[in-house]
């Protein structure tokens, strides 16, 4: 199951029609019908991408089909657990060092990290 049949199947579970999905997404429906429409799964840019899964509360993995469950694997759970003990129990060096922590092949920096964590809370905040 690629990009477009996930997208429609998640558009579904939450009981929204393509023009509720473009309002929340703040994006054309015609986009919302492309995306599902398009079988060849061009993906979306990599901030819409993100846009949605965080919409719909999956990785990008399974939004695009590379994982089976919109569950979040082991890893992404304790650094999770982690980013919550931050500025308590750890530091965002500590948090360096437990978790190796790649972005588009890279280490991640400190400053990658701060701003990870401060948009991960937000979020949280939205729920």
């Amino acid at each position: 199951m690629g990009f477009s049949d996930r997208l429609k199947e998640l558009r579904i579970k939450k009981g929204l029609s393509q023009d509720a999905l473009a309002e929340a997404l703040e994006i054309p429906r015609t986009t919302i019908s492309h995306y599902e429409k398009n079988k060849d799964d061009r993906l979306p840019r990599k901030d819409r991408l993100n846009k949605i899964a965080d919409f719909f509360g999956v990785s990008v993995d399974y939004l695009i089909g590379r994982a089976k469950t919109p569950d979040l694997n082991k890893a992404e759970k304790a650094f999770l657990e982690d980013v919550e003990n931050v500025e308590k129990d750890l530091t965002v060096e500590d948090l360096m060092k437990k978790h190796n922590l790649i972005v588009d092949g890279k280490p991640a920096s400190k400053e990658e990290i701060e701003g990870a964590i401060a948009f991960i809370r937000s979020l949280r905040s939205l729920k």
